[in-house]
Protein backbone atom coordinates (compact mmCIF):
# COMPACT_ATOMS: atom_id res chain seq x y z
CA UNK A 1 0.00 0.00 0.00
CA UNK A 2 1.16 3.19 -0.90
CA UNK A 3 2.37 5.30 2.10
CA UNK A 4 -0.35 8.55 1.48
CA UNK A 5 -2.57 6.00 3.25
CA UNK A 6 -0.46 5.85 6.23
CA UNK A 7 0.31 9.28 6.32
CA UNK A 8 -3.52 10.11 5.35
CA UNK A 9 -4.89 7.91 8.35
CA UNK A 10 -2.48 9.92 10.45
CA UNK A 11 -4.32 12.84 9.37
CA UNK A 12 -7.31 11.42 10.13
CA UNK A 13 -6.54 10.49 13.69
CA UNK A 14 -4.97 13.72 14.54
CA UNK A 15 -8.01 15.69 13.46
CA UNK A 16 -10.59 13.09 14.54
CA UNK A 17 -8.87 11.47 17.65
CA UNK A 18 -6.49 13.76 19.44
CA UNK A 19 -5.95 11.34 22.18
CA UNK A 20 -4.80 8.87 20.18
CA UNK A 21 -1.20 9.11 19.12
CA UNK A 22 -0.27 7.70 15.44
CA UNK A 23 3.26 6.77 16.87
CA UNK A 24 1.49 4.84 19.96
CA UNK A 25 -0.50 2.90 17.56
CA UNK A 26 2.36 2.51 15.05
CA UNK A 27 4.35 0.44 18.17
CA UNK A 28 1.15 -1.00 19.49
CA UNK A 29 0.78 -2.86 15.95
CA UNK A 30 4.72 -3.73 16.07
CA UNK A 31 5.56 -1.77 12.76
CA UNK A 32 9.31 -0.45 12.39
CA UNK A 33 8.08 2.88 11.60
CA UNK A 34 5.73 5.96 12.48
CA UNK A 35 6.88 7.99 9.55
CA UNK A 36 6.39 6.96 5.79
CA UNK A 37 7.32 8.25 2.56
CA UNK A 38 4.76 9.23 0.24
CA UNK A 39 5.80 7.16 -2.76
CA UNK A 40 7.02 4.05 -0.69
CA UNK A 41 4.87 0.91 -1.11
CA UNK A 42 4.46 -0.96 2.68
CA UNK A 43 2.52 -4.18 3.32
CA UNK A 44 -1.06 -3.74 3.37
CA UNK A 45 -1.75 -5.41 6.80
CA UNK A 46 0.22 -3.08 8.32
CA UNK A 47 -3.03 -0.16 7.44
CA UNK A 48 -5.33 -3.00 8.46
CA UNK A 49 -3.45 -3.45 11.71
CA UNK A 50 -3.80 0.16 12.47
CA UNK A 51 -7.01 0.48 11.44
CA UNK A 52 -8.14 -2.36 13.88
CA UNK A 53 -5.83 -0.54 16.84
CA UNK A 54 -7.66 2.68 16.44
CA UNK A 55 -11.01 0.53 17.00
CA UNK A 56 -10.02 -0.80 19.48
CA UNK A 57 -8.66 2.25 20.97
CA UNK A 58 -11.42 4.44 20.27
CA UNK A 59 -14.27 1.91 20.45
CA UNK A 60 -15.84 2.49 17.76
CA UNK A 61 -17.24 0.40 14.78
CA UNK A 62 -14.60 -0.70 12.10
CA UNK A 63 -17.18 -0.37 9.31
CA UNK A 64 -17.82 3.42 10.79
CA UNK A 65 -13.66 3.86 11.12
CA UNK A 66 -12.87 2.63 7.25
CA UNK A 67 -15.88 4.84 5.60
CA UNK A 68 -15.11 8.16 8.06
CA UNK A 69 -11.63 7.53 7.05
CA UNK A 70 -12.47 7.08 3.21
CA UNK A 71 -14.45 10.19 3.05
CA UNK A 72 -11.19 12.05 4.48
CA UNK A 73 -8.94 10.66 2.17
CA UNK A 74 -10.57 12.00 -0.60
CA UNK A 75 -9.25 15.28 0.28
CA UNK A 76 -5.72 14.73 1.45
CA UNK A 77 -5.98 12.76 -1.77
CA UNK A 78 -7.36 15.01 -3.92
CA UNK A 79 -4.47 17.20 -3.00
CA UNK A 80 -1.28 15.29 -3.42
CA UNK A 81 -2.32 13.60 -6.34
CA UNK A 82 -3.77 17.06 -8.11
CA UNK A 83 -1.61 16.03 -11.39
CA UNK A 84 -3.93 13.16 -11.98
CA UNK A 85 -7.08 15.43 -11.47
CA UNK A 86 -6.16 17.53 -14.71
CA UNK A 87 -9.31 18.12 -16.56
CA UNK A 88 -11.74 16.99 -13.22
CA UNK A 89 -14.51 19.74 -12.52
CA UNK A 90 -17.41 17.33 -11.40
CA UNK A 91 -17.84 13.95 -9.53
CA UNK A 92 -19.21 12.83 -12.92
CA UNK A 93 -15.64 13.86 -14.71
CA UNK A 94 -13.96 12.36 -11.73
CA UNK A 95 -16.50 9.01 -12.15
CA UNK A 96 -15.95 8.35 -15.89
CA UNK A 97 -11.95 8.90 -15.52
CA UNK A 98 -11.37 6.90 -12.14
CA UNK A 99 -10.14 4.20 -14.61
CA UNK A 100 -7.52 6.37 -16.37
CA UNK A 101 -6.66 7.74 -13.04
CA UNK A 102 -6.08 4.13 -11.60
CA UNK A 103 -4.10 3.33 -14.57
CA UNK A 104 -2.05 6.30 -14.57
CA UNK A 105 -0.64 5.69 -10.82
CA UNK A 106 -0.21 2.00 -11.09
CA UNK A 107 2.12 3.08 -14.01
CA UNK A 108 3.94 5.62 -12.10
CA UNK A 109 4.59 2.95 -9.35
CA UNK A 110 2.56 5.01 -6.76
CA UNK A 111 0.17 2.06 -5.64
CA UNK A 112 -1.75 -1.01 -7.47
CA UNK A 113 -5.82 0.41 -6.74
CA UNK A 114 -8.80 -1.26 -7.88
CA UNK A 115 -10.33 -1.57 -11.28
CA UNK A 116 -13.73 -0.60 -11.40
CA UNK A 117 -16.62 -1.52 -13.56
CA UNK A 118 -19.40 1.10 -14.08
CA UNK A 119 -22.37 1.48 -16.02
CA UNK A 120 -24.19 4.74 -16.67
CA UNK A 121 -27.59 3.80 -16.84
CA UNK A 122 -29.36 7.38 -17.03
CA UNK A 123 -27.70 10.92 -16.63
CA UNK A 124 -26.37 11.19 -13.45
CA UNK A 125 -27.21 7.77 -12.33
CA UNK A 126 -23.84 5.24 -12.24
CA UNK A 127 -23.77 1.64 -11.41
CA UNK A 128 -20.36 0.55 -9.87
CA UNK A 129 -19.21 -2.39 -9.69
CA UNK A 130 -16.00 -2.45 -7.37
CA UNK A 131 -13.66 -5.37 -6.39
CA UNK A 132 -10.59 -5.19 -4.79
CA UNK A 133 -8.14 -8.15 -3.05
CA UNK A 134 -7.45 -5.68 0.11
CA UNK A 135 -11.38 -6.24 0.83
CA UNK A 136 -11.89 -2.08 1.25
CA UNK A 137 -15.47 -1.85 0.80
CA UNK A 138 -16.27 0.48 3.54
CA UNK A 139 -13.04 3.04 2.63
CA UNK A 140 -14.63 3.02 -0.97
CA UNK A 141 -18.15 3.92 0.24
CA UNK A 142 -16.22 6.76 1.89
CA UNK A 143 -14.07 7.59 -0.68
CA UNK A 144 -17.12 8.28 -3.05
CA UNK A 145 -18.91 10.18 -0.04
CA UNK A 146 -15.71 11.94 0.37
CA UNK A 147 -15.44 12.93 -3.47
CA UNK A 148 -19.20 14.55 -3.55
CA UNK A 149 -18.61 16.57 -0.72
CA UNK A 150 -15.31 17.82 -2.61
CA UNK A 151 -17.46 18.27 -5.75
CA UNK A 152 -20.35 19.96 -3.44
CA UNK A 153 -22.88 17.20 -5.67
CA UNK A 154 -25.89 16.38 -4.17
CA UNK A 155 -25.70 12.28 -4.27
CA UNK A 156 -27.15 9.38 -3.49
CA UNK A 157 -25.14 6.34 -2.75
CA UNK A 158 -26.60 2.58 -2.35
CA UNK A 159 -24.08 -0.64 -1.61
CA UNK A 160 -24.91 -4.00 -1.84
CA UNK A 161 -22.76 -7.08 -2.45
CA UNK A 162 -23.27 -9.48 -5.22
CA UNK A 163 -20.80 -12.62 -5.73
CA UNK A 164 -18.34 -11.07 -3.35
CA UNK A 165 -17.99 -7.53 -5.05
CA UNK A 166 -19.14 -4.48 -4.04
CA UNK A 167 -22.20 -2.93 -6.28
CA UNK A 168 -22.31 0.80 -5.65
CA UNK A 169 -25.69 2.63 -7.47
CA UNK A 170 -25.20 6.38 -6.84
CA UNK A 171 -26.98 9.15 -8.16
CA UNK A 172 -25.75 12.54 -8.79
CA UNK A 173 -27.18 16.01 -8.93
CA UNK A 174 -24.32 18.14 -9.69
CA UNK A 175 -24.97 21.59 -8.05
CA UNK A 176 -26.70 24.34 -10.11
CA UNK A 177 -24.06 26.85 -12.17
CA UNK A 178 -24.29 30.24 -10.45
CA UNK A 179 -25.72 33.05 -13.12
CA UNK A 180 -23.13 35.57 -13.99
Amino acid sequence: MNGAMFNSLARFIDKNYPSVSFSDLCQKTSLKTNAFAELTWYPDKGLVKLMQALCEETQTNLSTLWRDFGRETFFYFADIFGDYMGGIKTLNDLITATNRIHHDIKRDGLGTPPRLEFRKALPGHFEIRYHSERNLNDFFLGMLEGAAKYFQSDVKILGRKERGRLIVTISIREPEMARV
